[in-house]
């Protein structure tokens, strides 16, 4: 049972350069490509109003105007009124004439609370339409399939989101023996490139589970199918997301930390380390690697028990090509049959 589900979280992570025998490429579709587009404009437009917000200011004043009416809009606080008044060498009676020109001063030391935004980040690694198909094998027998796929594009809470999905399952003659059917569904925000839902559907012999999440990052809580709540920092990923977030934001580097959420209501980090450049071949091709290895942060040390590594691309993509996750005997492989990439 745990080796199916394994291959599920594990082929969260990895990155190739390819000369290919079974890859595929579509373009971007032109929703998708709009929505990344608007980011740069977004971006802009946030920077400007951020630099009003800490840039000193001149205020005219209004007819009903109070010293403690501006502090309350302006610092968010009416305990600031006195600030105001030595900044722009008001005397008592502190009288406001109506037209007077004020200068609201910029301060490092004010405690002004900040306005909740979403992090845009624009995503070159994947998109809607991308399809890998893997072949999970044991000691070089095909044991069964697994599937990731960049569905579709959904709207959540007012916003446009990647419908993400996993599946695995045995192949025809391992049914005999041991049936699986897993699929681990996530909707990840196209912008931001965080979480906003996750479920997960095992079908594992006999064994049957479902769980659902869906996560409220700015009130900082995720809450379960039960009704349970649990605390979580805001823009986490779930086991699905984060291996698409890990494409779309590494840049090479040596160690990248990724912030995930169970649905167990743990928050882990994961450490992932580069290890080498290597060229590899599997069923789909010849690639170019990077070499990675993901690490779960458990009780302040990273648990390196149960190794996983993975063949990335080395390009722009990350594709996936090869997992290899050892166990008691030998290691289980998911090894690249075919793929559809997003130019």
């Amino acid at each position: 049972m745990k080796k199916y589900f394994c291959f599920l979280v594990l082929i969260i992570f990895i990155s190739c350069s390819t000369v290919p025998k079974n890859v595929s490429v579509v373009e971007t579709k032109k929703e998708e490509e709009i929505l990344k587009e608007q980011i740069d404009k977004e971006k802009e437009s946030l920077e400007k109003k951020e630099q009003v917000k800490i840039s000193d200011m001149s205020y005219k004043v209004k007819k009903g105007d109070t010293l403690t009416k501006i502090a309350k809009e302006y610092y968010g606080s009416v305990k600031f009124w006195k600030k105001i008044a030595d900044d722009n060498n008001l005397k008592e009676p502190y009288l406001l004439k109506e037209n007077a020109k004020l200068i609201i001063k910029k301060s490092v030391d004010l405690k002004v609370k900040k306005e909740f935004t979403y992090p845009m980040y624009k995503n070159k690694a994947f998109g809607v339409g991308e399809k890998l198909v893997f072949a999970v094998k044991y000691f070089n027998i095909t044991a069964g399939f697994g599937i990731l796929e960049v569905k579709d594009i959904v709207e959540i809470n007012g916003r446009k989101a990647y419908h993400l999905e996993a599946t695995a399952r045995t192949s025809p003659f391992f049914e005999t023996f041991y049936r699986v059917r897993d699929i681990i569904t996530s909707y990840m925000d196209i912008k931001g490139l965080f979480s906003w839902k996750y479920s997960k559907h095992l079908e594992e012999g006999s064994y049957r589970h479902d769980s659902y999440m869906e996560f409220f990052h700015k009130e900082g809580y995720a809450q379960k199918s039960d009704g349970k709540r649990c605390d979580i920092p805001a823009f986490v990923q779930d086991v699905l997301s984060e291996f698409y977030y890990f494409r779309a934001m590494y840049k090479g580097e040596d160690e990248f930390y990724i912030n995930v959420a169970s649905d167990e209501c743990k928050v882990y980090q994961i450490l992932v380390k580069k290890l080498r450049y290597e060229k590899v071949t599997v069923d789909a091709g010849e690639f170019d690697c990077v070499v990675i290895q993901p690490f779960l942060k458990y009780e302040g040390i990273f648990r390196q028990k149960g190794d996983v590594w993975i063949w990335l691309t080395n390009d722009e993509n990350l594709m996936p090509v090869l997992v290899k996750s050892q166990i008691v005997i030998g290691t289980i492989d998911a090894v690249l049959q075919s793929a559809t990439v997003v130019r």
